[in-house]
């Protein structure tokens, strides 16, 4: 990491903790773990290695790093874009603008509404498979047998 990639990654991250990314995808506090930086998003906490470039959340519940721009009008003022950034250190780069999605299966319905999109290349193909409406669970009931008592119904 560079020291200008570190100086814009500390202004933008609420602190540092130390731990490692469960099978969950939850973030596991360990004093003998990496180094990680925690950003503070509306429902959750969004932990990020540097060394590595795992994501974490520590609730699960967060969509994306930088959620509240998807809502935000400023960001798609004067022609303006929600940009999708690939990685948490693209996203820093950026100085904190757009987002960085962690669970593209809610890409749909958190995204429909925005007017303006902009991506990084690299995440294209995910942001085509998941951009789709879920489709509603369906039960197909079997006709019932046809027997002498309702043969002409």
């Amino acid at each position: 990491m560079t020291d200008d990639l570190k100086k814009k990654a500390k202004l933008l991250s609420s602190g540092v903790a130390y731990g490692l990314r469960g099978s969950d995808g939850r973030f596991e506090p360990n004093r003998a773990g990496q180094e990680w930086l925690f950003f503070d998003e509306l429902h959750d906490v969004v932990y990020w290695c540097p060394q590595t470039g795992e994501v974490a959340t520590y609730e699960g519940r967060a969509f994306a790093l930088g959620e509240l721009a998807i809502g935000n009008a400023a960001t798609y003022a004067l022609d303006g874009r929600l940009h999708i950034h690939a990685t948490v250190g693209r996203w820093i780069i950026a100085g904190g603008s757009g987002i960085v999605v962690i669970d593209w299966r809610r890409a749909y319905d958190m995204l429909k509404d925005a007017p303006r999109i902009r991506l990084d290349e690299a995440i294209v193909p995910h942001y085509q498979h998941y951009m789709r409406p879920p489709k509603p669970e369906v039960w197909v009931r079997p006709e019932k047998q046809r027997g002498r008592n309702n043969a002409g119904r």
